[in-house]
């Protein structure tokens, strides 16, 4: 999957009231026992009670189980988690489902049609501002629907609920309050608005390629020159190599000589992306004195790819990282580091990067970004999404008995350790969440830090304007660009 659908598909409007009476029960003995950390999500509301969701924490032992009578309790009561990982899985949940259409949001709320999907949708054009959502001015829908999308980050719901409008489950959207189709209120620049109704349809294979060669298309030039300093421009839009010809081809290949396992192959498709990649780079680079990798809106995908990529251009080593596991024992969690794929290679031609995120990176995006930060990189843009876990270890997710449905949360919180102070096995939970959230949560290059939740904090925030949208981000590249030179953190090559 190149998403990892969220949140908001847990307002539960179709079902009766009195059909979640005992989940509550069920739910909090499931999180007591599973969830990676709670202390880490206590101490993330405490320090951005701004940013919280809910009133309390439903899994404190001084609390009772909660009373999910309603759907809307189900939402209010995991949305306490902070975790844009949450979402519905299995039968009931349904099959992602999309108007063929992306959006994109800016800081105050403006909504554009970012990426079309299909050619048959000619009523909707790339550009477009969308002035209302079945009748909703933008703004006011945004907000409300992003009260219910989960994660820590106020800004970071609001391009979530972008995001699921274009692409999501049937249950995401009827939560949302949207039916079979959506009816937009558009204005294309310099025309009159129009209203324009388009349907959901399948999330097909076809439609699954055109989507990964949409968000891979860049909206900046290759080369961008501002006062005399040429900075290149390399988009990666999810990490997604099943659509890639090049990973097919090597995959296939190495898995038809004698001896070689199923990873092993997957390894060989996962070099040939990358070779790609550091080509690609290396083509930018030679052309510039600074190369930008644009991950805004960055759909995650597979981290393995993400590493990979990472450690082909990063100017030092990324850092070592640590999946941080429940034990089941109170107070005690787990370390495990996550094992690195040997390299596929790095480039010859190096030129300093700069990482170009906003509010919709997400996931694998958010991963790389991080670890391209730990080797030195800067990061500028938006606080990011903040999905700092992953599926991976708790794909199924449990069963919620009277509603019938599955909740899958994050399995494991990810742990970066740029200054290797950490080693695997039980850790007090004290102790270490204490270390990864100190600074207020800041990263940092000289102790181990978390982005679960508040995201990756940008050396250089940039807010994203109407204007960016229309653009593509132009001027927030040189205004980025500018602040860093400003700082000293760029130089020019002859």
């Amino acid at each position: 999957m190149i998403l990892s659908l969220l949140a908001s598909a847990l307002l539960l409007a179709m079902l009766a009231p009195t059909a979640l009476a005992n989940d509550g029960l069920v739910l909090k003995a499931q999180i007591l026992k599973s969830y990676p950390s709670l202390l880490y999500v206590e101490r993330f509301r405490h320090s951005f009670p701004d940013e919280a969701q809910g009133a309390r924490p439903f899994w404190s032992l001084n609390e009772p189980a909660p009373n999910i009578t309603r759907a809307e309790d189900l939402v209010r009561t995991l949305a306490e988690l902070e975790d844009q990982h949450v979402a519905l899985v299995g039968p009931r949940a349904g099959k992602p489902e999309t108007l063929g259409v992306l959006f994109r949001t800016s800081t105050d709320g403006a909504t554009i049609v970012w990426r079309v999907l299909d050619s048959s949708d000619r009523g909707v054009r790339t550009g477009d501002d969308v002035l209302a959502i079945d009748g909703v001015p933008t703004r006011r829908w945004l907000r409300r629907t992003a009260a219910l999308t989960f994660g820590g980050n106020r800004r970071g719901r609001y391009a979530e609920a972008a995001t699921e409008l274009g692409l999501a489950t049937p249950i995401v959207h009827r939560s949302a309050g949207l039916g079979d189709a959506v009816r937009l209120l558009i204005r294309s620049s310099g025309g009159a608005a129009r209203t324009v109704t388009v349907p959901y349809r399948p999330m097909n294979a076809h439609r699954a390629r055109a989507l990964a060669r949409a968000i891979d298309r860049s909206d900046l030039a290759a080369v961008i020159e501002s006062d005399g300093y040429r900075i290149g421009t390399l988009r990666i839009g999810a990490f997604a190599p099943q659509y890639d010809p090049a990973f097919e081809a090597a995959s296939n290949l190495a898995s038809r000589k004698p001896g070689v396992t199923d990873d092993q192959a997957m390894l060989a498709g996962y070099c040939a992306v990358t070779a790609s990649f550091i080509k690609r780079f290396e083509a930018i680079a030679r052309r510039s004195d600074a190369v930008v990798v644009d991950l805004r809106g960055n759909l995650g995908g597979f981290d393995r790819e993400a590493r990979l990529e990472a450690n082909a251009i990063a100017p030092a080593s990324v850092a070592r990282t640590f999946d941080l596991f429940a034990t089941g024992k109170r107070g005690t969690v787990r370390l495990a580091e996550e094992q690195v794929d040997p390299s596929c290679g790095h480039v010859a031609f190096r030129r300093p990067i700069v990482v170009l995120v906003d509010a919709a990176t997400r996931s694998a995006g958010e991963l790389m970004a991080t670890w391209l930060w730990t080797s030195g990189s800067a990061v500028v843009g938006e606080r990011t999404v903040g999905a700092g876990g992953g599926f991976e270890f708790n794909a199924d997710g449990f069963l919620l008995p009277k509603s019938g449905f599955r909740v899958r949360t994050s399995g494991n919180f990810t742990v970066f350790d740029p200054a290797v102070s950490l080693n695997e096995g039980d850790w007090p939970e004290r102790d270490l969440i204490a270390k990864i959230t100190a600074s207020g949560f800041a990263p940092s290059r000289s102790r181990p830090f978390s982005i679960q939740a508040v995201g990756i904090r940008p050396d250089v925030t940039i807010s994203t304007t109407s204007a960016d949208l229309r653009d593509g981000g132009v001027a927030e590249v040189k205004l980025a660009i500018r602040k860093l030179r400003s700082q000293h953190r760029l130089r020019q090559h002859s």
